[in-house]
């Protein structure tokens, strides 16, 4: 791994900031104004001189690395594999020409942050999302960090959520549109995926997206194919080149057993070390895929995670999170730590995960929209009836919602949102159900108070007038704008896994987020993209050759639903006793007794909205300290 160009700065203890406390995890941050303030106590400057910008650690080694020049100064923040001539080679050449989105193209996947001697500062984040920068108002200054709650103490907004955004972030994930750069936080907003900022120094924004991740039509499959293959490689081989130790994920499904695969091949230390995950009395269905696999690779030395009551969702659940953002996969905190803790019995290092993978090779059912918009009858058939006869539905009932939606434009589908927020579905929504822009609305919308529904079905409606189907920012296909809202919906996961990580000295990558494999994917059209009768067929042909067969070959994955019921019903009498007493409650968000309800569903072994209660039950978490990380009273 690249090492950082420049060296910490000494620590600034002139004048400890009355505004910041220490913050509970590695952060970039600063208060932008024409008389900076003094560095927080603890804190360095982020370029040695300047004083905008600080940096708290413990980073990984690499995480952090700064660049100069004349006339600019660079800071690549998260996995940036370029090395370092590269690096002050290319912001040479853009200080010449002003092409600053070169240095995007740089690999890996990294937030990058720029400063000009005329005081503009701009912010470039990551295709997917992965590493975000926050950004809110102190007075007329711009504050920015790469952590949310950081910003929220800098500008004053620690202890006041935004209440419609953590509904929407309950019952309507799918939707990021509803609450646009939003954050927990009110007045904190999030520059995300492929979105740039430009502060002046006078402290006014600009803010644009300067990669869209549009589809090119003239892309054939075969091209893609190689270019994923060469992305994908180069991103494996740039971490086992300069890892101390790498260790991966080995599910025996095709994203994280490929990736192992690969870095096998060049780890040049071998055996890698890979991990599945198996709990005895609830299986998920990969153990025996990934046994069979690893025994195929003498390069690959296979460890068994096995799973206890102890492990099972919901269990230990503390009383309060210190995650930036509300963390769904806090109510799984205890398996990731079992996870965690084995894998870094080997000692610390980068652990390759397949995260992104299903968002950019897999597709929503909403993706039949585009192949009834684009690819002609015959293919809508096709795709239609196969998808209906695997999942035993009318193929009929398939192929005219698909019809159907290829002839509803976004402000439509969101007026439709605002009245089914009224009237919710009865149940968990089905595939078929997806075949639209987004699920419409399941049982747990109920959960909210009317109030807090009110709230969302006005922000459809507002979105509704607001977002014309010319909107130059809006997603042209709805299986296109499905793919974005996964990827970032997995960055954001990958994201909070790599902060719980952090404890063990564990650095999870995910090589499938990283920019150029993104790129590779999105550029071809979703409808070459996708086969009903192939599982991931632009992976299987970008692999082929360098991974087993039977690994591309697999259709299915694995199914934790066993160990969602059985987590349930251990901690039920917990779950109730935190709901009955939740800060989501008091903020006037949710009716406790209809989660409950829902959760005797789960108990009585029923249907249940799982996804959502942990979306809820990570709210609640989060919620349960203040903007500094402290207790709520």
């Amino acid at each position: 791994m690249p090492r950082p160009a420049a060296p910490a700065a000494a620590t600034d203890l002139r004048c400890p900031s009355p505004v910041l406390p220490p913050p509970d995890g590695p952060t970039v941050a600063g208060l932008l104004s024409p008389a900076p303030a003094p560095a927080p106590r603890g804190a360095t400057r982020l370029w040695p001189g300047e004083p905008l910008l600080w940096s708290w650690g413990p980073w990984h080694a690499g995480e952090v690395r700064t660049v100069e020049c004349a006339h600019a100064r660079l800071a690549a923040v998260g996995q940036c594999l370029a090395d370092e001539v590269t690096m002050r080679y290319d912001l040479r050449r853009a200080v010449q020409d002003g092409r600053w989105e070169r240095l995007t193209r740089w690999p890996g996947a990294y937030l990058l942050i720029l400063l000009q001697d005329d005081g503009h500062l701009t912010a470039y984040a990551d295709p997917a999302g992965q590493f975000p920068l926050y950004y809110g108002r102190h007075g007329q200054n711009t504050v920015l960090s790469t952590r949310a709650r950081t910003a929220a103490a800098l500008s004053g907004a620690a202890g006041r959520p935004d209440r419609a955004a953590l509904a929407a972030h309950i019952v309507c994930p799918a939707v990021p549109e509803l609450t646009e750069g939003r954050t927990a936080y009110d007045g904190i907003s999030r520059l995300g995926g492929g979105q740039a900022l430009r502060v002046a120094p006078s402290g006014g924004c600009t803010h644009w997206t300067y990669e869209d991740l549009a589809p090119d039509p003239g892309t054939r499959f075969e091209d893609s194919a190689a270019e994923l293959r060469s992305a994908l490689t180069h991103a494996v081989t740039l971490r086992t080149d300069g890892a101390p130790r790498i260790t991966s994920d080995f599910s025996g499904g095709l994203d994280s057993t490929s990736l192992a695969f690969l870095a096998a091949r060049t780890t040049g230390r071998p055996p890698l070390d890979a991990f599945v995950y198996h709990h005895p009395d609830a299986p998920a269905g990969d153990l025996d895929h990934a046994l069979a696999h690893a025994e195929q690779a003498p390069s690959i030395r296979l460890g068994v995670t096995r799973g206890s009551e102890d492990s099972l969702p919901y269990s230990g659940l503390p009383e309060h999170s210190f995650a930036d953002q509300p963390d769904p996969a806090a109510v799984i905190g205890a398996r990731q730590r079992l996870r965690l803790d084995h894998i870094a019995r080997g000692g610390p290092g980068i652990h390759l995960t397949g995260e992104g993978g299903d968002a950019l090779l897999a597709a929503s059912p909403s993706y039949l929209g585009d192949i009834a918009a684009t690819a002609g009858l015959r293919r809508l058939l096709s795709d239609g009836r196969a998808l209906a006869r695997i999942r035993q539905l009318s193929p009929a009932d398939v192929i005219l919602r698909a019809r159907r939606l290829a002839h509803t434009p976004l402000h439509q589908a969101m007026s439709e949102l605002a009245s089914r927020l009224d009237e919710p579905l009865d149940h968990p929504p089905q595939w078929v159900d997806a075949v639209a822009w987004w699920p419409a609305p399941g049982p747990e919308t109920a959960w909210l108070t009317t109030r807090a529904r009110r709230h969302l079905a006005e922000l459809a409606e507002e979105r509704a007038r607001s977002a014309g189907s010319t909107s130059p920012s809006a997603p042209s296909t709805p299986g296109t704008r499905a793919v974005l809202c996964e990827l970032r919906a997995s960055a954001a996961t990958q994201a909070q896994f790599a902060s719980t990580a952090r404890a063990f000295g564990i650095w999870p990558h995910a090589p499938f987020l990283d920019s150029e494999v993104v790129r590779a994917c999105t550029r071809l059209p979703l409808p070459h993209r996708i086969d009903p009768f192939t599982a991931k067929p632009l992976l299987a042909a970008a692999l082929t050759g360098l991974v087993p067969d039977p690994v591309l070959r697999r259709r299915t994955k694995g199914d934790y639903a066993a160990e969602n019921y059985r987590g349930a019903r251990r901690s039920a009498t917990q779950i109730r006793a935190r709901l009955l007493r939740s800060p989501l409650a008091e903020l006037g968000i949710i009716e406790p007794s209809r989660v409950v309800a829902s959760v005797e569903q789960a108990v009585a072994g029923l249907p249940a909205p799982f996804p959502a209660l942990n979306r809820l039950l990570g709210a609640d978490l989060w919620l349960r300290a203040d903007g500094c990380g402290q207790e709520r009273p």
